[in-house]
């Protein structure tokens, strides 16, 4: 998820013509420099004059928080609003410090307030509320922010990307959500000059250079579901060539190792569409790999010149982008079945043997204990899944369970809820459904790694959310020994968790109505020996399952690679394409 931008309306600003305008104009220019201390002391100067403008107490406000002295600025813009509570600049300075500081409920009504206090804020004002609001499950009310911010801001491709992100979240079907991304390429997929053609040799059968274009190349998805790309390539029959939009700052050890093992890298995050397609194109790229789809910092709009011949998406998205210049979309046909799904994309949906992924386990992961029902008396319910997948659907589906089992508990995860009005928030939206506050366990964040995943350890049965399936979430939750339960939707994100337990030899516990699933989660809970079973035997099962097959996982993906150019040189030659390239 991309993080909130800063909003400019937060940025100090022009004071209106005074008899210190001079001074004001100093302060300003101070500021925009760099020179903070100077322009704190020239504020401060002016307010000994004029300490009733509220523009002024705004500013220094701004450049103390700027200083790293939050407490002064805060004041300092509290101190504005007393003299002038119809002022929003305030207000989003306040909410901007609320965020920084994980204070969510609180970030969204002082944003919330600047936005009624001046109806004419800027987009990243909406943009922003509408990320906070979509990490506090409030996807519905985050797609109107989004919504609007885009009204405000129809050019930007960042906001609409976002938006189409936060639509997966909600109750639509795949045609709504296909017209929808069908406009972000009316919008932002025609470039203004018809790429060129490609100078690519025609050849069906030689080496290829496969580039990855992703902000990924890092611990959270690199770790999990890349490596295979590079340490089970066949080097002989392929090239990889890394395109990172990762900025340095995030970089890790993974970024590294991955570094070390392309036979080209490229960071790019700073080039601008032209320069990286001119790029990527003079890299003489076959076959290009979107790993980001609509999500974080993707360069959609990049891949509408088409700098290579043949363009996929893959990973990082569980939906079409919507573009007309990318071929190919890589699925399975448990996630996408045939017929149902392929008139939800625009891309070719190329289907590999189940699943579309292929999962690392973690090395550092501790050891699964025992049922923890069995010291606590009771079963727990979880899942580790971000509050933005915890829908109002998703809500009445778990606590359905929580009916069936009336002695049941349920523990969340998500950092969010280490905020106590988020928290309170999601208590509330469980007891209007029926369930008692205090059956919910609310965890918020854990820094450390090991630490997250031996929270699993308190799991007896993994919930999937719907109609937003988990997927890293699953698989660690899986690995840590609870089984999970899900219920297959009609399309791909709501179809994650049945391949990911096809792929493991579960498919029982995919349920095919919202009836069922309940009734899978209750028949679990209550054959504790069954439960111990699946527990004790899962991380061989996992291990040992086509979900952690990298060989036979790369060798399905690369004749899919294969197939794909050979269909593109078919094209090149006059030829007619027969049929979908398959794996």
């Amino acid at each position: 998820m991309s993080l909130p931008a800063v909003p400019s309306s937060s940025l100090p600003s022009s004071a209106p013509p005074s008899s210190g305008e001079a001074l004001k104009r100093r302060a300003l220019d101070a500021f925009m420099a760099g020179r903070l201390e100077e322009a704190a002391s020239l504020y401060r100067e002016l307010l000994a004059g004029e300490g009733m403008a509220a523009d002024l107490w705004n500013n220094l406000g701004f450049v103390l928080s700027e200083l790293g002295r939050p407490a002064e600025g805060m004041a300092a813009l509290r101190r504005a609003l007393v003299l002038r509570p119809d002022y929003a600049k305030p207000w989003v300075g306040l909410g901007g410090d609320a965020y920084g500081n994980d204070r969510l409920d609180e970030t969204v009504r002082l944003w919330s307030r600047a936005i009624q206090t001046d109806p004419n804020q800027e987009a990243n004002l909406w943009f922003n509320l509408g990320v906070v609001r979509q990490m506090r499950g409030e996807a519905a009310a985050a797609a109107l922010c989004f919504g609007q911010a885009e009204r405000l801001a129809p050019g930007d491709p960042r906001i609409a990307s976002q938006r189409l992100l936060c639509l997966n979240y909600l109750e639509l079907p795949g045609d709504r959500l296909l017209a929808e991304h069908r406009r972000f390429d009316e919008r932002f997929g025609r470039p203004a000059v018809a790429p060129a053609a490609h100078a690519n040799r025609p050849d069906p059968e030689r080496r290829l250079r496969i580039g990855y274009l992703s902000v990924e190349f890092r611990e959270h998805l690199g770790a999990y579901f890349l490596t295979p790309l590079f340490e089970a390539a066949d080097r002989s029959r392929f090239e990889i060539v890394c395109y990172s939009i990762l900025p340095d700052t995030h970089a890790d050890a993974y970024t590294a190792r991955f570094k070390a093992q392309a036979d080209g890298w490229r960071t790019v995050g700073h080039l601008d569409d032209t320069a990286l397609a001119e790029l990527i194109r003079t890299d003489g790229i076959d076959i290009l790999v979107d790993l980001a789809g609509h999500s974080g910092l993707n360069r959609l709009p990049m891949l509408a010149r088409r700098p290579a011949p043949v363009q996929v998406t893959w990973l990082g998205y569980p939906n079409g982008t919507g573009m007309e210049t990318v071929g190919y979309r890589i699925v399975d046909p448990v996630s996408d079945p045939v017929g149902s799904t392929d008139g939800h994309a625009v891309e070719t949906l190329v289907r590999l043997p189940p699943p579309f992924l292929c999962f690392r386990p973690p090395t550092d992961a501790p050891a699964v204990v025992p049922l923890p029902a069995g010291a606590t008396g009771h079963v727990t319910f979880g899942s580790f899944n971000k509050l933005s997948k915890i829908t109002d659907h998703t809500v009445r589906l778990w606590a359905e369970v929580l009916r069936r089992v009336p002695d049941s508990r349920l523990l969340l995860k998500d950092r969010p809820l280490s905020d106590p009005g988020t928290a309170a928030g999601l208590r509330a939206r469980f007891a209007a459904a029926g369930i008692a506050p205090d059956r919910l366990d609310l965890v918020g964040f854990i820094k450390d790694a090991a630490g997250h995943l031996a929270a699993y350890n308190r799991i007896d049965i993994a919930l999937d959310p719907h109609p937003y399936n988990g997927t890293i979430t699953t698989c660690d939750t899986l690995w840590m020994g609870a089984p999970l339960v899900t219920l297959a939707g009609g399309r791909h994100a709501a179809r994650v968790g049945a391949s990911l337990m096809a792929s493991i030899g579960l498919p029982e516990l995919v349920a095919a109505t919202p009836d069922r699933y309940a009734a899978i989660a209750a028949e679990l809970a209550g054959d504790l020996g069954r439960l111990m079973r699946l527990r004790m035997g899962m991380r061989e099962r996992v291990r040992t399952s086509a979900l952690c097959d990298e060989a036979r996982f790369m060798r399905n993906l690369e004749s899919a690679y294969r197939l794909m150019w050979r269909r593109w040189c078919q094209e090149q030659s006059g030829g007619q394409c027969g049929g979908q390239p398959t794996a």
